[in-house]
C-alpha cells in the first residue's frame, strides 16, 4: 500500500515569516503536501514582498490563501502540521486556537515555530510566545543550547528543541570563498537597529564615501521596504526617506552615488557583489555565497544592537574599514558552531515524525498549558489585529487605567 505524505500548512503574517516560510517548505520539497497561509495583520507583507518571498522557491505566490486569525481553528487546518511562522503575538494565539479546539488526549495538529533569523541570545519574550507547541526550530548549535538553558530554567510545558539549517542557506558546511574583486556594494539596514536618526546618517554618508572614492563600484541600499510599507520591525528613521531629508538639509548632493532597491536580496548577492549590515541575517546569505561580508560595529557590540552573535566570526569591522573596503573572511570555527554545520535529514526526520504522531492522534496538551491559555486569545486579538495608531492609542489607555 502505498504511504499518504505527510502535510504541513505554514502560517505567516509578515515579510521575513513569510519568506521563512517558503523557504523551508520548499526545503521539504514535493513529498510533502504543503500549503501556506497568510494571516492579516498589521504587519501584513506587500504584493511585492510576497513576490520576493516566493522567488527561487518552488512555490507558487498564485496558491497563497489570505485569512484573518478568527478564521483559523483546528477545522480549517486538516495538515498533520501546522508550522507557525509568525510573530510571536499570533503564534501564541494560533497555538491558543488549535489547542483549545482539539481533544487534549487525542490532539491530531502538530505544532511547531521558528524564529526567521538570528536568534542569539535566546530571550525569555521569544520563548514564552512559542512555548506552548510541540517543536521549536533552531537555525544553529549556539543556538539550541541557549535555548535549552532557557527551556531548563521555565517550569511546566516546553517545545522539544529540533535543529535545522536556516532554509536559505545553501551551503553544506563551510562555503567556498569567492574571488571575483568587487565591483557592487549591498547595504543591508536592519529596521530595529541602530537606533538613532544621526546614527543612520553616519551610514549612508560612509556609503556615499565608498562611491566616491571607488569609481566603478555601485552601491546599493536594498530595503526590505519602502518607507511606509508594513515589515516585521517598526523602522523609525527609513534609509530612503531620510535621505530625502538630508539632501533637503544639504547633507547629500540631489545626484548622489547611491541607489535604492527592493526585491529579493538573492539578486543582489553575485559574485563581484560585497556585503555590508550592521545586523542582518543578509550577512549569513551574503556568507554563504562566499561574498565579502562586514557586520559594523561602530554602534556597539551587545544585546541591544542584536549582533553579539557575530562576535569571533572575523566578519566584524568598522565605518572606516567600509570605506577602505577591508573584509577579512570568516573564522572556521565560528561557521561550525553558527549556522554553517553540515546539513543533514534530522530536522525533516524529526517533522516527520510529529506528522505522524498526529495524524495518529497520539499527540497531547498539558493540562495546565489549557489554563494558562483560557483567557489568552482575546488579549492577543487586539495586539495582532488593530491598526498601530488604535494600538498605541490602546496601550497609552490601559496604563492610564492602571496608574488611576
Amino acid at each position: 500500500m502505498k504511504s499518504v505524505a505527510p502535510s504541513i500548512l505554514a502560517v505567516a503574517d509578515s515579510d521575513s515569516y513569510l519568506k521563512l516560510a517558503t523557504s523551508l517548505l520548499h526545503r521539504l520539497g514535493p513529498s510533502w503536501d504543503r500549503r501556506i497561509i497568510l494571516v492579516r495583520t498589521p504587519t501584513t507583507p506587500t504584493h511585492e514582498q510576497i513576490e520576493a518571498a516566493f522567488a527561487g522557491t518552488d512555490m507558487d505566490a498564485q496558491d497563497i490563501q489570505v485569512l484573518t486569525l478568527s478564521q483559523l481553528s483546528a477545522t480549517a487546518v486538516p495538515e498533520d502540521l501546522l508550522f507557525a511562522s509568525a510573530t510571536g503575538p499570533v503564534v501564541a494565539e494560533i497555538y491558543a486556537r488549535v489547542l483549545r479546539s482539539e481533544p487534549r488526549n487525542a490532539r491530531r495538529t502538530a505544532l511547531v515555530s521558528a524564529l526567521p533569523g538570528v536568534a542569539f541570545p535566546a530571550t525569555a519574550k521569544g520563548w514564552n510566545f512559542r512555548r506552548a507547541g510541540d517543536g521549536f526550530i533552531c537555525h544553529s548549535h549556539a543556538e539550541a543550547r541557549d535555548f535549552a538553558d532557557l527551556a531548563e530554567s521555565s517550569p511546566g510545558h516546553h517545545p522539544t528543541i529540533l535543529v535545522g539549517k536556516l532554509p536559505f542557506l545553501c551551503s553544506q558546511g563551510f562555503p567556498a570563498i569567492c574571488q571575483d574583486p568587487i565591483k557592487q556594494v549591498v547595504f543591508a539596514p536592519q529596521a530595529k537597529v541602530p537606533v538613532g536618526r544621526e546614527e543612520r546618517a553616519q551610514i549612508l554618508l560612509a556609503l556615499e564615501s565608498v562611491a566616491r572614492l571607488n569609481p566603478g563600484t555601485e552601491v546599493v541600499i536594498k530595503l526590505r521596504a519602502r518607507a511606509g510599507e508594513p515589515q516585521t520591525h517598526l523602522e523609525k528613521y527609513p534609509f530612503d526617506s531620510l535621505m530625502e531629508q538630508m539632501k533637503a538639509a544639504g547633507r547629500f548632493t540631489k545626484s548622489t552615488h547611491l541607489t535604492f532597491a527592493t526585491g529579493a536580496l538573492r539578486d543582489y548577492l553575485l559574485p563581484g557583489s560585497a556585503l555590508v549590515t550592521v545586523s542582518s541575517t543578509a550577512a549569513l546569505e551574503a556568507v554563504d555565497r562566499g561574498l565579502p561580508t562586514l557586520v559594523l560595529t561602530d554602534f556597539g557590540v551587545n544585546n541591544s544592537m542584536i549582533n553579539t552573535v557575530f562576535v569571533g566570526s572575523g566578519l566584524q569591522g568598522n565605518l572606516q574599514d567600509l570605506q577602505d573596503l577591508n573584509f577579512t573572511p570568516p573564522h572556521r570555527t565560528w561557521l561550525r558552531e553558527n549556522y554553517f554545520h553540515r546539513g543533514n535529514r534530522d530536522l525533516e526526520d524529526s517533522l516527520r515524525l510529529l506528522a505522524h504522531r498526529a495524524r495518529q492522534g497520539a499527540l497531547t496538551t498539558d493540562p495546565q498549558l489549557l489554563a494558562e491559555i483560557k483567557n489568552f486569545p482575546f488579549r492577543q486579538r487586539v495586539r495582532t489585529s488593530l491598526p498601530a495608531p488604535l494600538l498605541r492609542l490602546a496601550r497609552k489607555l490601559r496604563r492610564y487605567l492602571a496608574d488611576a
